[in-house]
C-alpha cells in the first residue's frame, strides 16, 4: 500500500519531499564541517599540551563557568572529547550516506535528473557550434 501512495505523489509533493531531502542533507554536511572544525581545535589543544609541563596551570570552560586545572587533569577529558566528537563525525557520515542514497534512489524513481542532463547537452552544443565556427549561438 505504502508503495502505491508514494508513486501517486504530485508534481508539488515531489518537488517538497526532495526539497527536504536535500535540506536533511544540507543540514548534516553543515553539522559535519561543525564537529570537524571542533576536531581540529581539539586537536591543537593536545598538541599545545605537548609542549608544556603537566604541572603547568591552564584554564577550562565547563559549563559556562572557567576552572583552573593542570595540564595533567585537563588533557584525558580534552582527548576524550576528541574521540566522542570523532566517533559523532562517523555516525553524522554514516547517515549522510544513506541520505544522499535515498535522494538518489528518489531521483531515479521520479526522473528528476532529466533536468540536470538537460543543461549541460545545450553548452557541448554551442562549443561544438563554435568549434566549427557556427555563427549562430542560441
Amino acid at each position: 500500500m505504502a508503495d502505491s501512495s508514494k508513486e501517486e505523489l504530485t508534481p508539488q509533493q515531489v518537488q517538497a519531499t526532495y526539497q527536504q531531502i536535500e535540506k536533511e542533507c544540507s543540514v548534516m554536511i553543515n553539522k559535519i564541517a561543525e564537529l570537524e572544525q571542533e576536531l581540529n581545535e581539539h586537536a591543537l589543544v593536545i598538541k599545545a599540551f605537548d609542549k608544556v609541563n603537566s604541572t603547568r596551570r591552564c584554564f577550562r570552560m565547563v559549563g559556562g563557568v572557567l576552572v583552573e586545572r593542570t595540564v595533567a587533569e585537563v588533557r584525558p577529558a580534552v582527548e576524550g572529547n576528541l574521540e566522542k566528537i570523532q566517533q559523532a563525525v562517523n555516525q553524522l557520515q554514516e547517515q549522510l550516506k544513506k541520505k544522499t542514497e535515498q535522494r538518489t534512489q528518489f531521483i531515479q524513481k521520479y526522473n528528476l535528473n532529466q533536468q540536470k542532463q538537460a543543461a549541460p547537452a545545450p553548452a557541448s552544443e554551442a562549443d561544438a557550434t563554435s568549434k566549427g565556427g557556427g555563427s549562430v549561438l542560441v
